[in-house]
C-alpha cells in the first residue's frame, strides 16, 4: 500500500499541470453532481419526518362530464360536510382532520400598558384554520400548552419563532391575544410548538381553530358545513390517517357510493360528477396533478432532467481523465517497459494505475464536496427555498460520495490502466510507442465528441429556456402592466366605507393617471370561478367562467379594449356584465355583437351583457385564456389599483403610500407592482433557466479543461513538427489551423448528434406551456457558433504560444 501511495504521488507530481487539470475537472463534476443529488433528495424528503407518513392520505377529487367522461377539473379542496361524514361512515379511518389556508394576513399584537401595537403582514405560507385532529395526524413537538382547547372558537397555537417574534418567548406567548385581519378577529394562544422542518407541505406557523372560521360571517359557513355538498371551500384540505393494516384501495372502492349518496349530482341535473381519491402523503409533493397551497416544488420532469445532467457532468469529467491519461500514455511507456522488464505483470500495473486514479478521485471528492457545500446557499437562492440538511442526511451523503468515488475511479481509471499496462516492454524501451497506438486517437476523438454532445445539449437547452423566459417577460398580456400599483385593502365593513374616499384622494395626486377598485388583477392563477346560464337556454353551461369584479375605472387603468358594445358604468352592484371574446366562442355564437343585450345568470342574479372585451391573458402565458365575465360588486372589492405616469413612478408611489397611511393609519401598506406580480407566475421556469445556465457553464468548463489539456499535450508532441513547418515558411495562421481543425471537426460531428436530440427534448419541454416560442434554426446556429468559439478560445492560447515559439529551440537537438 505504501509503495502504491509513493508511486502515485510521484506520478502526480511529475505531471503537475495535467494532474491539476484532472483533479479540477473531476472535482467540478463531482461537486455539481453532489449538489444536484442534494437538491433531488431535498425534494424527495418532504414530510419524511412524519411518524405516520405511510398511513396519512390527502383527500382529492376529480370532476368529469357525464356525457363523455372528460376530466374538467382536479381539486384538493373538499366539500364542507365531507370530514364529518368520513368520521361517521368510515371506521377504518383512525383520524380525519381538515385545514383551511388563511393566506397572507395582517396580524396585530396589542401593546402593553398603552404601548403601540405591533402590526405584521405575514406571507401566505404558514397561516391556517385547522381542526385539532390535525395535530393527531402530523407530528408536532409542544414546548408549552397543546391543541386541546382548539375545539373552541378564537383560539390558536403558534410556532416557537412566531412566539419569539410576537411576544419574546414561548412562555410569554401563552394566553396572549393575536388579532387577525383588519376586523380584528381575536385569537388566544393556547400552545406553542417547535418550528417544523422546512421540507414540509403542511407548514404550520400560526394555526387558528377551525371553529373560529365557522363562527365568522354570522355563522354562514357553519350552515354550509352541514349539508352543502356542492360548495368547495377554497384553500381547504382534508387529511386522514388509516388504521394499521387498512388497504386504501378498499376505502377508495366505497367512494362512488359515498358520492352518489351525498353529492346527489344526477338528481340536481349537474353536467359533471365527482370522483374522490386518497393521495398518499409520501407522493404528495412529487405529484403535479394536484396543487400544493403555498409550497413550491420542482416538477418531476425537471427532476429527471437534473438527475440526467448530474450523470452527464460526471461522465464528462471521467472522459477528461481518460483523454488526458491515454494522451500521456506515450510519456509513461518507458516506465511501463522498465517495470515489466523487472517482473511486474499486467495485473500489478493495472492495480497501480487504478490506485493513482483513486488518489486523484479522493482529492477531487474532497474539493468537490467543499465546492458543493459552499454553493448550497446560492442553490437555495435559485430554488427559492432552503435545502434542508440534518443528521439523517449525513449517512446518505457519505454513501453517495463513496459510490461516486468507486464508480468514477473505475470509469476513469480502468481503460487508461488497461492501455498502459498492455504496452510491449521491448517497444516501450526502444521508444517506439506513439500516441496513435493502443486506442489513442480514435478513442479520444470519440470521447471528445461525446463530451461536446452533452455540452451542446445543455447549451441548446439553456438558449431555449432563456428565449422562453424572454417571451414570458416581453409578450404583451393584452393589458397595461407597467407602472401599475396594486394595493391590498382592509376588509372590515367599517373601513370599507372609506374605499371611495381613498380612490378620490389617489386620483387627485400628481402623476396618477387613473384609479380603480377590484377584487383581482386581470391575470391571476387563482381568481373566482363560477358557472353561468346563457339567455333562454334551459341548463347551465358545461364549463366554468372566471368572474372579475371591478368599478368603471378598471378598463382605463389596465387599458382594456372593447370588441363590441360598451363598458359598465355602474360601480357598486351587479347590474350589467362584460364578457371576453373567448366566452362568446365557447357559447357557440357567430359574432361578438350577437351577445349584446342578451341575459346571463350568475349565481342568483340575471343581468344583461352590455359589452365584449377583446381577449387578454387572464391566466399566465403557460395556460390558455379562460372564458370570463366582468361585473361590478362593491362588497367583493379587495384591492385598489393605481396607474402611474412612468416618468414619475418613485415620487408618486411615495405620495400614494403617505396618502394610504393617512386614510388607514392602523392598516399596513401592502403593495405590489403589476409587472412584478406577473413575473412571479414564471418562478418555476425562472428556476429551470438558472439551473440550465449554471450546469451548461459547468459542462462547457469541464470540456474546455479537457481540451486545454489535450492541446497542451499536442503542443509537446508536435513541437518538432511545428519547428520544421516554421522553418519551411509556415505562417502563424497555418499553425493555428493545424491545432484547431481537428477539434472544430469533432465539435461539428457532436453538433450533428446534439441538434436532433436537443430539438426532441426541448420541443417536449415547450409543450408544457400553452403559449411558447417556436424552435427555429437560429437556436441551433447559435449553439454551434458558441461551442466553436469557446473551443477556439480554449485551444487558442496554447496554439498561439506554440506558433510563436522560436523553431531553433525545438530543432536544436536534430
Amino acid at each position: 500500500m505504501n509503495t502504491h501511495l509513493k508511486l502515485s504521488f510521484r506520478a502526480l507530481w511529475a505531471k503537475k499541470s495535467f494532474s491539476l487539470l484532472n483533479i479540477l475537472g473531476l472535482a467540478i463534476g463531482i461537486g455539481a453532481s453532489l449538489l444536484i443529488f442534494l437538491v433531488i433528495r431535498n425534494e424527495m424528503s418532504y414530510d419524511n419526518y412524519q411518524s405516520k407518513r405511510n398511513r396519512i392520505y390527502r383527500v382529492v377529487s376529480t370532476e368529469r362530464k357525464f356525457s363523455n367522461d372528460e376530466i374538467t377539473s382536479k381539486y384538493t379542496m373538499v366539500a364542507m360536510p365531507l370530514p364529518d361524514a368520513f368520521r361517521q361512515e368510515f371506521p377504518q379511518m383512525e383520524t380525519v382532520g381538515r385545514m383551511h389556508t388563511i393566506g397572507g394576513a395582517q396580524i396585530y399584537i396589542p401593546g402593553k400598558n398603552g404601548a403601540e401595537e405591533m402590526r405584521v403582514k405575514e406571507v401566505s405560507r404558514g397561516q391556517y384554520f385547522v381542526e385539532p385532529q390535525l395535530f393527531d395526524i402530523f407530528d408536532v413537538k409542544w414546548i408549552i400548552g397543546n391543541a386541546a382547547e382548539m375545539k373552541m372558537p378564537n383560539t390558536a397555537v403558534i410556532s416557537e419563532s412566531r412566539a419569539i417574534a410576537y411576544f419574546g418567548s414561548a412562555q410569554a406567548a401563552m394566553d396572549k391575544t393575536i388579532q387577525l385581519w383588519s376586523y380584528r378577529v381575536p385569537l388566544r394562544v393556547t400552545g406553542v410548538f417547535k418550528d417544523l422542518p422546512k421540507n414540509t407541505d403542511v407548514p404550520f406557523e400560526l394555526a387558528a381553530s377551525f371553529e373560529t372560521l365557522l363562527s365568522l360571517g354570522n355563522g354562514s359557513l357553519r350552515e354550509k358545513a352541514k349539508d352543502n355538498w356542492s360548495h368547495l371551500i377554497g384553500g381547504s384540505q382534508c387529511f386522514v390517517v388509516l388504521k394499521p393494516g387498512t388497504d386504501p384501495k378498499s376505502i377508495a372502492s366505497q367512494f362512488p357510493r359515498f358520492v352518489t349518496t351525498h353529492y346527489k349530482e344526477q338528481e340536481k341535473k349537474q353536467y359533471t360528477y365527482t370522483q374522490l381519491f386518497l393521495q398518499p402523503l409520501t407522493t404528495m409533493h412529487m405529484d403535479p396533478e394536484y396543487d400544493l397551497p403555498y409550497t413550491n416544488r420542482i416538477a418531476p420532469r425537471e427532476m429527471w432532467s437534473l438527475a440526467l445532467i448530474g450523470v452527464f457532468l460526471l461522465l464528462v469529467a471521467c472522459i477528461n481523465f481518460i483523454n488526458l491519461a491515454t494522451a500521456q500514455s506515450v510519456n509513461r511507456a518507458k516506465e511501463v517497459g522498465v517495470r515489466k522488464a523487472l517482473g511486474s505483470n499486467r495485473v500489478q500495473l493495472l492495480r497501480q494505475f487504478l490506485f493513482e486514479t483513486g488518489l486523484i478521485t479522493l482529492l477531487a471528492l474532497i474539493i468537490g464536496t467543499v465546492m458543493a457545500v459552499v454553493s448550497l446557499p446560492s442553490m437555495s437562492h435559485i430554488l427559492g427555498k432552503p435545502i434542508v440538511l440534518n443528521g439523517s442526511s449525513l449517512p446518505v451523503i457519505i454513501v453517495f460520495l463513496i459510490l461516486t468515488g468507486v464508480i468514477v475511479t473505475f470509469l476513469a481509471g480502468f481503460y487508461p490502466g488497461l492501455v498502459l499496462s498492455g504496452f510491449n516492454p521491448v517497444m516501450a524501451l526502444k521508444s517506439r510507442i506513439r500516441a496513435q497506438q493502443k486506442g489513442g486517437v480514435s478513442l479520444r476523438r470519440g470521447l471528445v465528441i461525446f463530451q461536446f454532445v452533452i455540452a451542446q445539449l445543455l447549451v441548446i437547452g439553456t438558449i431555449v429556456v432563456v428565449k422562453q423566459m424572454q417571451y414570458f417577460r416581453n409578450q404583451s398580456m393584452g393589458f397595461r402592466k407597467e407602472a401599475v400599483l396594486m394595493i391590498d385593502l382592509p376588509s372590515d365593513s367599517a373601513l370599507k366605507l372609506k374605499y371611495r374616499y381613498l380612490e378620490d384622494r389617489f386620483a387627485a395626486l400628481p402623476g396618477v393617471k387613473s384609479v380603480t377598485l377590484c377584487n383581482n388583477a386581470p391575470s391571476t392563477r387563482s381568481g373566482y370561478y363560477t358557472s353561468i346560464q346563457y339567455d333562454t337556454r334551459a341548463e347551465k353551461e358545461n364549463f366554468s367562467v372566471k368572474q372579475l369584479m371591478c368599478d368603471s375605472g378598471y378598463y382605463k387603468t389596465f387599458d382594456l379594449k372593447l370588441a363590441a358594445g360598451r363598458y359598465i358604468f355602474g360601480n357598486d352592484s351587479m347590474r350589467e356584465a362584460l364578457v371576453n371574446e373567448t366566452l362568446v366562442k365557447k357559447l357557440g355564437l357567430k359574432s361578438n355583437e350577437e351577445i349584446i343585450g342578451k341575459m346571463i345568470t350568475i349565481g342568483e342574479k340575471t343581468i344583461p351583457v352590455v359589452g365584449v372585451l377583446k381577449d387578454y391573458h387572464n391566466n399566465p402565458l403557460d395556460e390558455q385564456i379562460w372564458p370570463s365575465v366582468v361585473t361590478s360588486e362593491f362588497n367583493a372589492y379587495a384591492a385598489i389599483v393605481v396607474s402611474i405616469d412612468p416618468q414619475r413612478v418613485m415620487t408618486t408611489a411615495d405620495q400614494i403610500r403617505k396618502t394610504f397611511t393617512a386614510v388607514y393609519p392602523t392598516y399596513l401598506y401592502d403593495y405590489a407592482f403589476m409587472d412584478d406580480q406577473i413575473a412571479q407566475f414564471y418562478e418555476s421556469a425562472a428556476v429551470v433557466e438558472q439551473l440550465f445556465k449554471v450546469f451548461a457553464f459547468l459542462a462547457i468548463l469541464i470540456s474546455c479543461l479537457g481540451l486545454y489539456g489535450l492541446v497542451s499535450f499536442m503542443a509537446v508532441q508536435k513541437n518538432k513538427e511545428v519547428g520544421i513547418r516554421k522553418v519551411l515558411g509556415a505562417s502563424v495562421q497555418s499553425i493555428l489551423y493545424l491545432f484547431s481543425k481537428e477539434f472544430t471537426i469533432l465539435i461539428g460531428v457532436a453538433f450533428l448528434v446534439a441538434a436532433p436530440l436537443g430539438y426532441f427534448f426541448m420541443n417536449n419541454w415547450l409543450q408544457g406551456y400553452y403559449y411558447h416560442i417556436e424552435l427555429g434554426w437560429g437556436v441551433f446556429v447559435l449553439a454551434i457558433v458558441l461551442s466553436i468559439v469557446i473551443a477556439w478560445i480554449t485551444v487558442g492560447y496554447k496554439a498561439i504560444k506554440a506558433a510563436l515559439a522560436n523553431p531553433i529551440n525545438s530543432l536544436r537537438s536534430e
